[in-house]
């Protein structure tokens, strides 16, 4: 462990042991596969509980900018895993308990992390999204769409309601209230260039260009914005569809306008665009680069 976990007491970043998941660092980018393709990338207790310890500990994280969220092979997420979901409940426990404790509470959490996680998570996602896997693609700040992408509310199928996982608190914001019941209220699917076309994604391209388009995207944010920007843009913009009242949503804007203005980076900007500075900056560009202070 370096000294800034040693000193500080924090977790030791080391993303290689999940079996699950799997983690690839291409420098602040970080991306983040769900890794069980031969059963579609269902939520299986283990992929479920390695996906929230990765969100837990790469908070704390300051090398990692920008997370993209896949899925190997042809599935994004199907859902829950039907092997896990037959598991006994444990003996101390019964039946309603066991839901609220442990199955309701670990699926869920992953929504409450990734809303929690202050770096931005861009999905590059293809084939499947079902149930759980709708809630995790909507969850995602920004979203490529695979041309094979297909988005349905699953969990109707088997007796359950249509929202779970804070689909119902996303997809609305994101589609508008009508197309998001129309989507939640039935087991249909919805491809990639309707969802698009109701503003679900940023763009549709075909498969193996997905995950290099967010990632490319990724690296442009790490780019062009402060660190310390970059983590508070997503804040006040989570604060917002919270529901923040309008006056206090510009307190917020206010406070971290001025966090940003009094840090290196917030400083080294203001060198940059003085006017005076513009032929050194031609000159020497990474002299005048952010540097995650």
């Amino acid at each position: 462990m370096s000294v800034y976990q040693d000193q500080y007491h924090l977790p030791a970043f080391d993303y290689g042991s999940y079996e699950k998941i799997k983690i690839e660092q291409d420098g602040p980018v970080y991306i983040c596969s769900f890794d069980d393709p031969g059963n579609l990338n269902a939520m299986s207790y283990l992929q479920m509980s390695e996906f929230n310890d990765f969100l837990l500990k790469v908070r704390l994280d300051k090398d990692c900018r920008v997370i993209v969220l896949t899925g190997e092979g042809r599935s994004f997420c199907a859902g829950f895993n039907l092997d896990d979901h037959a598991l006994p409940h444990p003996d101390d426990m019964g039946e309603t308990q066991y839901m609220y404790y442990i199955m309701q509470r670990i699926c869920s959490d992953q929504a409450v992390y990734m809303h929690r996680c202050e770096q931005t998570i861009i999905g590059a996602l293809k084939g499947y999204a079902v149930g759980g896997g709708l809630s995790l693609a909507c969850a995602c700040d920004m979203r490529i769409l695979g041309e094979s992408f297909k988005m349905n509310a699953g969990y109707l199928a088997i007796g359950l309601t249509g929202t779970d996982m804070s689909g119902s608190f996303y997809l609305p914001k994101i589609i508008g209230y009508e197309r998001a019941y129309r989507v939640l209220s039935s087991t249909d699917r919805f491809d990639a260039e309707t969802l698009h076309s109701w503003g679900f994604g940023l763009k549709v391209v075909p498969d193996d260009e997905a995950v290099a388009e967010a990632v490319a995207l990724a690296h442009h944010l790490c780019e062009t914005t402060s660190p310390f920007g970059l983590r508070l843009t997503k804040e006040a913009m989570l604060s917002s569809i919270d529901g923040t009242c309008f006056e206090t949503q510009i307190k917020m804007e206010n406070r971290n306008q001025v966090l940003g203005t009094i840090t290196d980076d917030g400083r080294m900007g203001r060198l940059k665009m003085n006017p005076k500075n513009k032929e050194a900056v031609k000159a020497d560009p990474q002299k005048y680069r952010f540097r995650n202070l």
